[in-house]
């Protein structure tokens, strides 16, 4: 009798488990070869152990990582320490944002893209497609290489999900906390430069 009692307690505990055991859905995404984007399996991301709400993408948000980044940083030991402070300091599932840029332009993937991103300040980011220049452009001037990238990635995540060209913004015209992505990346957004580039890479 304690022998069934025991099985039965097993059974039932072991459905419960399973029904409580969270299904991480990622989305993956192909990219067209010209952006060269480096994805999460080739720069050792870990997996995800919790998850969240899934949105659709609705709006693209730029940013910047507000650290000054020095030419010798090695960018993936930066992004998996990002990783580890992201998911043990602050509690988020991830790296806050879903693409990272270097300072050589190179795209990386990081956030999946279908989870909605962090922030430190007041605004809700669910919907918005998280890109993060990595550097400090308070500081710092954005190279020809990583504008490019930045216009070539909005560009690509804008006709994928179908955002228009007017809900690309940056972290400060949401929030009234920061002056992310910083004012040597906000200029191009100012005299509407950025906007013009990629209305005219959507049309070729």
């Amino acid at each position: 009798m304690k022998k069934i009692f025991l099985l039965i307690f097993v059974a039932v505990f072991v459905e419960l488990f399973a029904q409580n055991k969270q299904t991480i859905n990622i989305l993956e995404m192909n990219y067209p070869d010209e952006l060269n984007v480096i994805k999460r399996a080739d720069w050792g991301w870990l997996p995800l152990e919790k998850t969240k709400v899934e949105a659709a993408i609705t709006k693209i948000t730029i940013h910047h990582g507000g650290v000054e980044v020095l030419a010798d940083k090695d960018p993936i030991e930066a992004i998996k320490n990002l990783q580890k402070w992201s998911r043990k300091e602050k509690n988020w599932i991830d790296i806050p944002y879903h693409f990272m840029i270097d300072l050589n332009g190179k795209i990386y993937e990081a956030r999946p893209i279908n989870l909605p991103g962090d922030t430190n300040t007041e605004y809700d980011p669910t919907g918005h497609a998280l890109i993060e220049v990595m550097g400090n452009y308070e500081i710092q001037e954005l190279s020809e290489n990583q504008l490019e990238s930045l216009v070539a990635l909005s560009s690509f995540l804008s006709n994928e999900f179908k955002v228009p060209i007017t809900e690309i913004k940056t972290h400060k015209d949401y929030s009234k906390m920061t002056v992310c992505p910083g004012k040597n990346i906000y200029k191009y957004f100012e005299d509407k430069t950025f906007i013009k580039m990629i209305d005219k890479k959507k049309k070729n």
